[in-house]
């Protein structure tokens, strides 16, 4: 049996770590033995509970994002020589850049959940965002193992770093949860969502890479009183967005929740005006709920429907009136035929299951 130890910032509920969730959920315990290292306390909204449940053995470092960087890759080695791993699995920019520095003896492989290099200097400027990318760099040109969460991530990537070859496996999402519901009107009332409306959800964190804002200005212009939207999620531009539509009636904002599963559930479409993905699990479970979407055209949304027709429609990226234009064509659309479509492609080509034995087979 090999052991295979992986290793992340947190288990916060985020896409990376939903990612890790699915993968080990479906792992063959008789051929592959998990272990997770953390390399910080876990935060408040974490799934530590969820991957206990599936017996896995979880240690965490319990470092700060500072210290971690002195203190990080001795602490991780030490634990790594309990373990004595057969492949160790990095999740993350720390985790990547202790593995290639502090890990040398043990076989080892990342997984690439984004753009890096557009995510680094979104989230921490141009000039850290310029160093991360360096040490990111530097991290993979040492692991070699690099896997995109999708083909199109890792066609982005290895255009732009000729020096460090990227494959893929793409993501997948859990079909035995988020499945279209039995009963939608009830699950509305329970939601206290409106039953007379066509309802629209938005998921994700309020950041200028998932540019809500464009959705924002969208619904400001909209005079049908028979759309409703809800926003799933919290950032630094939710105020913004709140304020934008304070007045507005049908708007639902719900902050972070516990039960996305159930708001998709009882929605009718999905929206998602992101700028960059990786292999988006908000679009692949809305989806997985059948609801049809209306999608940014960037590669990685593409990607998703390019295996299957009437499912979604696409719009220009950052512009509101083409995304407008659009909500109303799809109110036009075969509802039913887009829905089964979607649901089936999530089944054929883009379930946990799968991926799960992608990885697996990569470790084989």
């Amino acid at each position: 049996m090999k052991k295979i130890c992986y290793v992340i910032s947190t288990l916060q509920k985020t896409g990376p770590v939903i990612v890790l969730y699915n993968l080990v959920k479906n792992l063959d315990r008789t051929r592959f033995e998990p272990y997770i290292i953390t390399l910080s306390k876990e935060p408040e909204k974490s799934l530590l509970q969820d991957f206990q449940k599936l017996k896995v053995d979880v240690k965490s470092l319990n470092l700060s994002r500072i210290s971690s960087f002195f203190t990080g890759p001795l602490k991780l080695k030490k634990i790594m020589k309990e373990i004595k791993p057969d492949i160790v699995h990095s999740h993350c920019f720390r985790s990547a850049l202790f593995s290639a520095t502090a890990l040398k003896e043990y076989k080892r492989m990342v997984t690439v959940h984004c753009d890096y290099n557009m995510d680094f200097k979104m989230f921490y400027g141009n000039f850290l965002g310029y160093l991360m990318c360096r040490a990111m760099n530097f991290s993979l040109k040492r692991i070699k193992n690099n896997i995109c969460v999708s083909k199109q991530l890792a066609d982005i990537l290895n255009k732009r770093n000729e020096d460090i070859e990227f494959n893929y496996i793409d993501n997948g999402t859990d079909t035995e949860v988020f499945k279209p519901a039995e009963n939608k009107i009830e699950l509305r009332k329970k939601l206290n969502l409106p039953t007379d409306k066509k309802i629209f959800i938005w998921c994700g964190a309020f950041i200028e890479r998932k540019d809500p804002l464009t959705l924002v200005n969208v619904i400001k212009q909209i005079k049908n009183d028979k759309l409703f939207f809800v926003f799933c999620g919290n950032g630094n531009l939710e105020k913004i967005c709140k304020d934008e539509l304070r007045n507005n009636k049908n708007v639902l904002f719900t902050g972070y929740i516990n039960n996305i599963k159930e708001y998709l559930q009882a929605s009718d479409y999905h929206v998602s005006t992101s700028l960059s993905e990786g292999l988006p699990n908000g679009v692949l479970e809305a989806l997985s709920c059948g609801l049809p979407c209306v999608l940014s055209n960037i590669s990685q949304h593409e990607y998703i429907l390019e295996h299957t027709k009437n499912i979604g429609l696409f719009f220009e990226t950052q512009n509101s009136e083409n995304l407008q234009n659009k909500i109303n064509d799809i109110l036009k659309t075969d509802y039913n035929l887009y829905s089964t479509n979607a649901v089936d492609l999530i089944q054929d080509k883009f379930s946990a299951k799968l991926m799960s034995k992608k990885y697996q087979k990569y470790y084989d």
